[in-house]
Formats: structure tokens, C-alpha cells, sequence
């Protein structure tokens, strides 16, 4: 056990960690926002010597772009964010996210939208440190603070203005290149940054497309140029080892060409012959969104359209998301994979079983923890409400699929970050939903999901099921996960070619631990953390499904062929529709 003495020094250090995670600076140092309004594309870019500097940043598809630098008040982005995204003027924008509860003074703020020939506004407090400042253009503008000097800002506007033959993406990243040449930011001597992001919005594809460096030691490589290596070598990548796609057609799961004309027939033919009420879909290529629709209803009473806007439930899903968040935590040295977890937490609901002092972050996401599913559900599936958490086997040593494990390590996590289980929600968030632009997904209910999260059905029948409403609110790391196609592609996208997590974090996630035994009606299923994994003779298919009886999905991607997919429904007929749509897309 840890010493009360040293469990004490831990704790400190974890609660000044949560509030430097939630309520501190990124000191962000030069950044440039963009529209074209020819082509409707977005984008933000930024460079910094802090370990990240992306966190600066929110990207409002077909609306515009906010940067909050400086001391980077997440709460005045946040509010900048709400406004745009309801249309706003631009100067009413600016004027809400100048708030005195947002501490302006310390803060350096830009804002452009796409809609209209109104030029960004650039705001910079006051207390910001030297040399600090801005110029601006009808389309862009580029701002910064703790530069070397005003040339980062002049160079990097003037690279972006000369390159006005250039796609936009380059525009982005000549600009930022400029201002690392001028000499950046001072903190970081010739390194000039230690992290750098570009991010942008096509229309075209309706996707988000992020790229960026962080973590870099101090004194090590400059980040801009690194950034601008991997830029380079994303585009100057044609050959994927399968056949070249045009707009009509994209590249399925096995790595053969699927037309998306022939997928919407067959879309249409589940949605009529399963009595799907709304379904949501996106398909996958290259780490863009080369295919998405919108279909059927949200309610069959009320019959209201599934659009962009609607939310749906992941179910258990969620695994996979908190999976990569734990590993993202362990990354940051807040919890060891192999450590029992009782060691931070003890756990008295448990207390009586001994073994459970053996159970680990590892054994509870892949499975192994000898925890049921759900303590109130016996092995036959039946309800007894007042029943005491149990194990079945000795830790480690058998499969057996468990949503209380997630639980418990979620609160080991709540409380080595001195907060409750729904405050995991806020730093989730920040640590994974703003870089992946995972837009309003949330683990615990709210006022948005209310309004837009599609109602279940059973039999199209209204029917709650288990999912996540009003009057089931909380943060459930195994099930109350709730987003969209767009957001939870953004997801899939960084487990296929991501650096949030370092390479054997990510090895760790999608490598097998553990089996699942063969049954009469179900093969043996290998597992990795929080995701299962299936050999093929075209590679590795890793995909996981969420079913909370009236609503249910299902995720798979393919990371040899760079392809996946994604769809929710609010209906209970996701094993038929992933049973059918396995077998339309592996035809050759």
C-alpha cells in the first residue's frame, strides 16, 4: 500500500495537475486563422514552445474559426464557440468572449467566420507578455505574443498572402513555416516551438482534417519543421496499394472499390426491410470522411429528420473512447497499466473477495478483471437490484466482458484527479474531444443532447432501453457515450493515424490481450483494450458494437487498407445490419 505521507504528496500533485489541465495557459505564440470563402474551406494553424499548443484552438464547420492564446481561457473559447455556431455577428462574438469573467486582459483572442466579407477581429489584452500583436487581412490573421519580435508576424502574413495560388492547406502551413524562420517563439531559442498544429475544414469532404507535433523536449527539433515533414509526406502519398478512387467510389474494408452509389441502394434496402427508423453513416479513406448520410427520423411520432446535428448513443462503444483516454492518462504517468488498482482506490464494495486486490487497468479493459458485466444481472440475464458486486474467477486468468470493471477504474481515475466520476467528463474533453474535434460529445447528459440526442425504438416503437437521458444522467465509461458519425470518425481517424498517444500506447490498445472462449452460438473473439480484434487475409479488423437495446451502433476500420466505418442507429437491429453490411462490403 502507498504510504498516508506519500498518498498525501500524490494527491497534491494530481489536484495541481487538474487545474493546470483545466484552468491554465497554453501561452500559445503565433497562430494563423483563414477562410477562402471561394472555396469555403477553414483553418487554424499555431506554433508555441509549451508542450501543446492545439488545445488554443476550435474549428466551427461551414461557420469559422476562434484561437483564445495567451492565458487561453477555455471558458471564453467555449462561449465564442456557442455563439458562432448560432449565428452570431462576429462582433458580438468578440464583445461575450471579452467578458470580465474571462479575465480578457491576459488573454489574445481571433475570431473570422466564413458567411459574409466581414474581415476577423483580433483582440490583445492588456497584461499579455512582449512583443505581442497582429495584422489582419479580409480573409486572415495572424497573431502572436512572447515572439521574438514583430517579423514572426510579418513574415508569416506575407507567406500567406504571396501563396494565393497555392491550396489553402499550404497557404496554412508557408505561414507558419515563416514565422518559425523569423525565429518564433523566444522561450525556445533555436527550436523556435516545442509542439505546432495546422487544422482545417473542406466542405467538399464535410471533415476535419487535424495534423500536429507535440511534446517535443526542450532544445530538441523545431516543431514547425517536423510538422512540415509530416505535412509533406501526407501529401506527396498517392500509392495505397489499391485501386485509385474517384468522387463515386471509395475503398472498402478488404481494400477493394466500393461504388457509393451501390452503398446507398444497400443502405436503403436495411432501412426498409429491418424498419430502421433513423440510421447515421460514415465511411473512411485516407483519415478523411469520404462518405457520410443522414437518414430516416429521430422520433417516428413526431417524425423529425436525422441531420449533422443529430446525437446518437455509442453504448458500449464508449470502451474504446475511455480506453484510449486511460492509456492517454497513463501516458502522462498518473496511473501504471499493471498496477492494482486498489493501491489508488480501495474499493468496499468488493472488500470481501480478496482477489480483487489483484485487478488491474489492464485485466478491466480487456476483460479479464473476473468482474460479471453488471453486478445486478445474474449469468442468466435476470434483475436483482439489490445484488453486491462479485467475482467470478481469479483476476487475470479468464475473459469475461464487464462494464463494472470500467466503472471502477473510473473512479480510481476521479479520484487520483480529485474530482467525481462526472467531472472526468471536463478533462476527457479537454484531453481528447477538443484535439480530435469531437464537437458536442459527452459522456454525461445536457441541454444539447436533450434537444438533439435521436429517441430509441424498439420494435419502432418509442422505447428508452438503457441509455443515457435525464433521468439517467451520469458518466458511464462503459455506455454513455453519446456523439455523431463526424465526431466519432475524427476518433477513428486518430487510432488509425494519430500521435495522441506515443506508439506504445497506441501498441498497447490494439495489440490482443485476451480471448474470448468459443460458445455454441459465437466464435472465440481476441481483444485488445477496450476494442476486439479480428485476423483477416487483408489484415487486422478492429471494430467494437454498442447495443443499449433501443439504440445501437457499431465501428470498424482497417488500418493496412486505411479505410473504416461508422454508423449509429436508434434502433435495436445493429447485429442484422453489421451481419449484412460485412458482406456487401467484402465482396470483391
Amino acid at each position: 500500500m502507498i504510504s498516508t505521507k506519500r498518498k498525501k504528496t500524490i494527491q497534491i500533485s494530481l489536484l495541481l495537475f487538474l487545474i493546470l489541465l483545466v484552468n491554465t495557459s497554453s501561452y500559445a505564440t503565433w497562430s494563423i486563422i483563414a477562410v477562402d470563402r471561394n472555396t469555403g474551406e477553414i483553418g487554424i494553424a499555431g506554433a508555441s514552445c509549451t508542450f501543446d499548443v492545439s488545445g488554443i484552438a476550435s474549428l466551427i464547420p461551414g461557420k469559422g474559426a476562434i484561437v483564445v492564446q495567451a492565458s487561453s481561457n477555455y471558458f471564453a473559447r467555449m462561449k465564442g464557440v456557442d455563439l458562432m455556431e448560432n449565428d452570431m455577428p462576429i462582433e458580438d462574438i468578440l464583445k461575450a468572449m471579452k467578458a470580465k469573467e474571462f479575465n480578457p486582459e491576459r488573454q489574445q483572442y481571433g475570431v473570422i467566420i466564413l458567411d459574409n466579407n466581414s474581415a476577423p477581429l483580433v483582440y490583445s489584452g492588456s497584461e499579455i507578455k512582449d512583443w505581442n500583436g497582429s495584422r489582419i487581412d479580409n480573409n486572415f490573421a495572424v497573431l502572436g505574443n512572447i515572439l521574438v519580435g514583430e517579423v514572426v508576424i510579418n513574415d508569416a502574413f506575407m507567406a500567406f498572402n504571396a501563396a494565393k495560388d497555392k491550396p489553402f492547406s499550404e497557404r496554412l502551413m508557408d505561414a507558419l513555416e515563416a514565422g518559425e524562420n523569423a525565429g518564433g517563439d523566444k522561450r525556445c531559442g533555436k527550436q523556435k516551438a516545442r509542439s505546432a498544429f495546422v487544422s482545417i475544414y473542406n466542405p467538399i469532404s464535410d471533415a476535419i482534417i487535424n495534423l500536429s507535433v507535440t511534446g517535443i523536449d526542450k532544445g530538441g527539433k523545431p516543431a514547425v519543421t517536423l510538422l512540415k515533414d509530416k505535412f509533406d509526406r501526407l501529401n506527396n502519398k498517392k500509392d495505397y496499394g489499391s485501386p485509385m478512387l474517384d468522387a463515386k467510389s471509395l475503398r472498402s474494408i478488404n481494400g477493394y472499390e466500393i461504388k457509393k452509389a451501390d452503398l446507398d441502394k444497400f443502405l436503403q434496402k436495411q432501412m426498409d426491410s429491418l424498419k430502421i427508423p433513423g440510421l447515421s453513416f460514415a465511411f473512411i479513406n485516407d483519415s478523411k470522411i469520404v462518405y457520410k448520410r443522414y437518414m430516416g427520423v429521430t422520433n417516428v411520432e413526431t417524425n423529425d429528420k436525422v441531420t449533422n446535428k443529430t446525437m446518437f448513443d455509442a453504448a458500449s462503444m464508449s470502451k474504446t473512447v475511455f480506453s484510449f483516454f486511460v492509456l492517454k492518462m497513463i501516458g502522462k504517468g498518473l496511473i501504471d497499466l499493471d498496477e492494482p488498482l486498489y493501491k489508488y482506490l480501495e474499493n468496499p464494495g468488493i472488500a470481501h473477495d480478496d482477489r480483487y486486490k489483484k485487478i488491474t487497468a489492464r485485466m478491466v479493459l480487456s476483460h479479464t478483471s473476473g468482474f460479471p458485466n453488471w453486478r445486478f444481472l445474474d449469468s442468466n440475464g435476470n434483475y436483482d437490484g439489490n445484488a453486491k458486486l462479485r467475482i467470478d474467477f481469479e483476476p487475470g486468468t479468464q475473459f469475461q466482458y464487464s462494464g463494472e470493471g470500467y466503472q471502477y477504474l473510473s473512479e480510481v481515475l476521479a479520484h487520483l484527479l480529485n474530482t467525481d466520476v462526472n467531472g472526468l467528463q471536463i478533462i476527457i474533453k479537454k484531453e481528447l474531444f477538443d484535439p480530435l474535434d469531437m464537437g458536442k460529445s459527452s459522456f454525461i447528459w445536457n441541454d444539447y443532447l436533450e434537444k438533439y440526442r435521436a429517441k430509441g425504438h424498439l420494435n419502432r416503437k418509442l422505447n428508452t432501453g438503457w441509455a443515457s437521458n435525464s433521468n439517467n444522467p451520469n458518466f458511464n465509461s462503459a455506455a454513455s457515450l453519446q456523439t455523431n458519425i463526424v465526431s466519432f470518425s475524427n476518433f477513428l481517424i486518430e487510432l488509425m493515424d494519430g500521435e495522441l498517444l506515443s506508439e506504445n500506447e497506441k501498441n498497447q490498445l490494439l495489440k490482443v490481450q485476451s480471448t474470448s472462449p468459443a460458445t455454441k452460438n459465437a466464435n472465440s473473439k481476441k481483444y485488445g483494450l477496450g476494442i476486439r480484434i479480428e485476423s483477416t487475409d487483408y489484415g487486422e479488423n478492429y471494430s467494437h458494437g454498442g447495443d443499449n437495446l433501443s439504440s445501437t451502433a457499431q465501428y470498424m476500420f482497417n488500418i493496412e487498407n486505411k479505410s473504416g466505418y461508422v454508423f449509429f442507429t436508434n434502433s435495436e437491429h445493429k447485429k442484422t445490419l453489421q451481419y449484412n453490411l460485412k458482406r456487401f462490403l467484402h465482396r470483391k
